[in-house]
């Protein structure tokens, strides 16, 4: 596969003709336009992220984190979209936030010369470590952006002075829990607000992806089977009819309406909410949001709910052809119902 699309990209360079192929599958369009909804956020985990980032706990001016893997599971978000949400919380029309370096935050120390005690005495650092710590197994766990608001100093001088220690032999740690670390600057006066705003601006994002998949779409499925060869097309050559849709799309202003981009999406299906209450019922055990029902109805995986586990299930992926938001209204529905009825 690699060795055809470098050919592609060399194709035309020597000055002699070379033709592009369009390779028209339906099915890849269902699953590509699917797994254009992996990003996105209901504003009920908008919310519930959000008074994490922003916790009583969590002073302004201190280093602030949360690990990576624990979290994106927690809120069923997908790692690069919580950092997304801080990325715009930082450089957004309010500045929230200060982005700091990402850091394994959990770290195990373990004493091999000198008594930790004896060592502490000695040094400040080790003394605010140990009075952070707790002991496992005879080492020293602690969360190294707490022993670094306490000193009043940065990670990367946390990190450099247990460097020199453990080159000196009197010491060895280990890190784990990869974490998103920042700092508050400012905490938002209406966090429902700033919630229905980040879910709202990210739903765009995702309408545009979904936009830009349908305009392809569109133009692939003229080519094919709507083009009535009359402006220089002919046989399988579209370059004519290609090049006049691409102009067109470039040359729209930006919002204008997408109608004439028809795509094979169903709207709605006789059997959606049924199955959707038989899954239900059959997966009480767990936890579900109308965005999470909708996935695996897509069979998309998302860290609550990852492939590996649920696409075993027999509804995973089963309506990727109906469009998502009416799989979400479907489920909205029967878990108001499931809820009502205490199930």
């Amino acid at each position: 596969m690699d060795m055809l699309f470098q050919e592609t990209g060399r194709a035309g360079r020597d000055g002699r003709l070379s033709h592009c192929h369009l390779l028209f599958d339906s099915t890849t369009f269902y699953k590509i336009r699917s797994l254009s909804h992996s990003d996105g956020i209901d504003e009920y985990a908008m919310s519930k992220f959000l008074n994490q980032i922003f916790s009583s706990g969590n002073t302004m001016g201190c280093i602030c984190s949360f690990p990576k893997e624990s979290t994106s599971r927690k809120f069923d978000i997908k790692e690069e979209v919580l950092l997304t949400v801080l990325t715009q919380l930082e450089i957004g029309e309010e500045q929230y936030l200060h982005l700091l370096p990402q850091f394994s935050v959990t770290c195990t120390l373990y004493f091999h010369k000198t008594s930790p005690q004896l060592l502490a005495d000695k040094d400040i650092l080790l003394r605010s470590i140990l009075n952070k710590s707790e002991m496992k197994d005879g080492s020293y766990v602690f969360e190294v952006p707490r022993v670094a608001n306490d000193m009043r100093i940065t990670m990367n001088e946390v990190f450099d002075r247990l460097q020199k220690l453990k080159f000196s032999g009197e010491l060895s740690y280990e890190l784990k829990d990869p974490a998103y670390c920042y700092m508050i600057l400012k905490r938002p006066d209406d966090l429902n607000a700033l919630s229905a705003n980040l879910t709202k601006w990210l739903s765009e994002v995702e309408n545009s992806k979904i936009r830009k998949l349908d305009a392809m779409f569109a133009l692939a499925y003229y080519a094919v089977k709507g083009c009535k060869k009359t402006d220089g097309c002919s046989g399988s050559e579209h370059t004519p009819c290609i090049q006049k849709r691409i102009i067109d799309y470039f040359s729209k202003k930006e919002g204008t309406p997408d109608d004439d981009y028809c795509t094979p999406l169903r709207k709605s299906s006789t059997f959606l909410q049924s199955d959707i209450k038989v899954f239900l019922q059959s997966n009480s055990f767990a936890k579900f949001t109308p965005r999470a029902v909708a996935r695996i109805m897509h069979g998309i995986s998302s860290p609550a709910f990852p492939a590996a586990t649920w696409a075993k299930n027999h509804f995973w992926g089963r309506y990727m052809e109906v469009d998502f938001p009416v799989v979400i209204e479907a489920a909205k529905a029967e878990l108001v119902k499931f809820v009502g009825k205490g199930e």
